[in-house]
């Protein structure tokens, strides 16, 4: 089914057009839009973003995060303040300049795929969405950036691609319908059984993908060892955030429940 013909996509397209509304009829910098009982203020400026998104005090997320929390557990993203401010302050330095701009082959040639698919639609009539198709290249840049494992997204369907995007409009559904919040119903009625599949696909490649590069640096010795071979081959191993994560837990800083957490909040 093509995501423009789903109730829970035409709900936040019309959502979005009715802010939008506001912004071109009335000039407004801020919208507030009522779903149900609960209201939301669209935000179309910078400046009024900023006080937001610089805060250190407005972290508490809205309750419909927690139906992230079967994939993503208590990642950066929905997790309570308590945990987010230690753990930020953990991961900060992984996303340092100086560590990222390593990755700009990887960002340059995921690119390229996806600048020559953008040249085959050049000239088309048709009305084309390029959300999904620049999510893919997202997903595979993330992907091989963060762990080390490139799945060729853009090129290649497989059975972790499909469980991202199936398990993203499960939740997307599951927002809109309110019988369903509670976890007994959604799992009796809703699409619980086909989360947790979803939800086991998942894992178990990001699961993997984590095994895989701790038997690695343990087999190098370390990550001071990968560095130093990284220097000798003259930028030939490249490292990935997750090794950064790893050398964290051999420092006892982060436990693999936690690295999964965030690695699948990368991916998310």
């Amino acid at each position: 089914m093509h995501a423009a013909t789903r109730p829970s996509a035409e709900f936040f397209e019309q959502a979005q057009g009715v802010a939008y509304m506001f912004r071109e009829q009335k000039g407004l910098r801020m919208a507030r839009i009522w779903l149900g009982p609960l209201p939301f203020v669209i935000i179309f400026g910078a400046e009024e973003s900023e006080p937001i998104l610089s805060s250190n005090k407005v972290l508490h997320k809205l309750y419909h995060y927690s139906f992230l929390s079967a994939w993503i557990g208590d990642g950066l993203l929905i997790s309570k303040p308590n945990k987010w401010r230690p753990r930020r302050k953990l991961l900060t330095p992984t996303f340092h300049y100086d560590i990222l701009k390593d990755f700009m082959p990887i960002f340059n040639r995921h690119a390229r795929t996806l600048c020559s698919k953008f040249d085959k639609l050049i000239g088309s009539k048709d009305f084309n969405d390029i959300f999904h198709t620049i999510s893919l290249c997202t997903l595979d840049i993330i992907c091989e950036a963060a762990l080390g494992v490139n799945i060729d997204a853009q090129r290649t369907e497989t059975d972790y691609l499909n469980a991202v995007f199936k398990i993203k409009r499960i939740i997307q559904d599951r927002i809109i319908r309110p019988q369903y919040y509670l976890e007994i119903l959604f799992n009796l009625f809703g699409d619980g059984k086909e989360q947790k599949r979803c939800v086991k696909a998942l894992h178990d490649f990001t699961g993997n993908a984590i095994l895989a590069r701790k038997q690695m640096m343990e087999k190098a010795g370390g990550i001071q060892k990968m560095l130093e071979k990284k220097a000798e081959d003259g930028g030939g191993i490249r490292l990935a955030l997750l090794d950064l994560m790893l050398d964290m837990h051999s420092r006892n800083e982060i436990d693999l429940e936690g690295i999964q957490e965030e690695v699948d909040t990368f991916t998310f």
